[in-house]
């Protein structure tokens, strides 16, 4: 009886333990939260956080419209931009599940008069960012006012050349608006219609839906943008070009835990389709790129990390992270274009781990390898000899960054000031998920000429080392 009764006060100080620690999480997501909408000027913020599934954080803050100070409530609708992606592709592979359509299928089985430079172009190569077709979204906004359908937005990405032949390297694209009119195509629906029947509908996501801004769509945050430190109305564009493939979901934090799950198990997507999501690009030769079907793979330092963000001109910022090895999913959605709240995503994620702070965040400290620093500063600047060595540097390190012109090269020039932050050194090394094998990982922070900020970069080594990875931190 006493053993018995010390087990259950036992039981229950870990429980009142791990509650504690729980609120105390959220009273710091929340102070969080509220300082980055203070100092970023964000109008409205939806918010989730899960750790083991359990939802630690869920909530919703500011004004949905600041003309008649109507609040964010869980119901808002955001849209996501380029967070969107990720759910074209799952509509792809569902139609791959139906036996409808292979990924290695070209464009020319769906789309008629397609240049000859698309000729190798497959539905995998769109979905994985590797094309070569040119991300439109770099047009000014004119370009996205007066084109009025899918069809006139294709017109224009087949008159201009590939960046690259498909397969060669890795450029983010506009793959996905592409990928929505193949969607409605093989299914003999328009791309809302299937996008709302096969995901939204199958998971419970009742608020989700495909933006069409010609209809009234209760709940729908307005968007905005700051200029000159005011908050301004977000740029208008037309309707076809909100409701592309790419960037056309609004959706709520409520339902994204539900694709959060989905993501998780098979309630959508067999694992076989899971994996392919989840799994870095492939180029011809055989190079793999930090990019999956609608996910960034850019590991965060010496954990695995799944992510995507998206900005959009008409005034809204998204981001989701997934931390599979710590178990810790991050979605915030606002209604302020380039509000940067991936920064945020990283606070909250440091919460849980002081490992994970920000590196603008980090104190410089004495440097116990000058030596290695000289070389990877040596490393670094290679980086901007010239844009075909960069583009050559960029497939081997696996970066998702592909430099068109001489002025994309500037942050790799003219060097001011390379401080050594932080070094992870692991007891053994381990393989990321490129299949290299990382020894240590070191943080700078990087001062140049072409800019009044400075740049973070954490560089990856292998045990001869070589450095197999570099990413840009905050």
């Amino acid at each position: 009886m006493t053993r018995r009764l010390l087990l259950l006060t036992l039981l229950s100080c870990a429980l009142q333990s791990a509650h504690s620690q729980a609120q105390y999480i959220t009273f710091r997501i929340d102070s969080a939260l509220k300082a980055a909408i203070e100092t970023k000027q964000i109008p409205g913020l939806q918010v989730a956080v899960v750790k083991y599934g359990l939802v630690l954080k869920k909530g919703h803050y500011g004004f949905a419209n600041l003309e008649d100070r109507t609040p964010v409530t869980d119901s808002t609708l955001f849209s996501i931009a380029g967070v969107s992606k990720a759910f074209t592709c799952a509509a792809i592979l569902l139609l791959m599940e139906d036996n409808k359509l292979s990924l290695d299928d070209t464009l020319g089985k769906y789309i008629d008069s397609l240049p000859s430079s698309w000729s190798q172009i497959t539905l995998r190569r769109l979905m994985n960012h590797t094309s070569g077709i040119p991300d439109d979204w770099d047009k000014d906004d004119n370009y996205f006012c007066v084109k009025n359908s899918d069809s006139a937005f294709l017109a224009a990405l087949k008159s201009e050349p590939l960046k690259f032949q498909p397969g060669e390297a890795w450029s983010d694209d506009c793959g996905a608006f592409v990928l929505g009119m193949i969607i409605a195509r093989v299914s003999g629906e328009t791309y809302p219609a299937f996008m709302k029947h096969r995901i939204f509908d199958k998971l419970g996501m009742t608020c989700s839906r495909i933006d069409d801004p010609e209809h009234i769509i209760p709940n729908k945050a307005a968007g905005y943008r700051l200029k000159d430190q005011q908050i301004l109305h977000g740029r208008q564009i037309s309707a076809a070009a909100q409701m592309r493939g790419d960037v056309g979901v609004l959706t709520t934090v409520t339902d994204l835990l539900k694709w959060y799950q989905a993501l998780q198990d098979s309630s959508l997507l067999k694992k076989s389709s899971l994996d392919l999501k989840f799994a870095p690009g492939l180029l011809k030769d055989s190079s793999k790129t930090g990019y999956g079907f609608g996910w960034s793979l850019a590991p965060y330092r010496d954990h695995a990390l799944f992510s995507h963000a998206g900005s959009l001109r008409t005034g809204y910022d998204a981001v989701m992270e997934i931390y599979p090895e710590d178990h810790v999913g991050i979605i915030i959605l606002c209604n302020l274009q380039n509000a940067q709240i991936h920064q945020l995503s990283r606070d909250i994620v440091g919460l849980f781990n002081p490992d994970y702070r920000r590196a603008s965040q980090l104190d410089s400290v004495s440097d116990p390898d000058s030596v290695q620093t000289l070389l990877l500063k040596s490393f670094y600047e290679e980086l901007g000899l010239n844009v075909d060595t960069t583009r050559k540097m960029a497939r081997e390190l696996h970066l998702e960054f592909f430099p068109e012109k001489e002025s994309d090269l500037a942050p790799y020039r003219n060097i001011t000031g390379f401080t050594f932050l932080k070094a992870i050194r692991l007891s053994k090394p381990q393989a990321d998920i490129f299949g290299d094998m990382v020894q240590g990982i070191y943080l700078y922070k990087i001062n140049t000429m072409a800019s009044t900020e400075p740049l973070y970069f954490a560089f990856f080594i292998d045990p001869t080392g070589k450095v197999i990875y570099m990413n840009q931190e905050d």
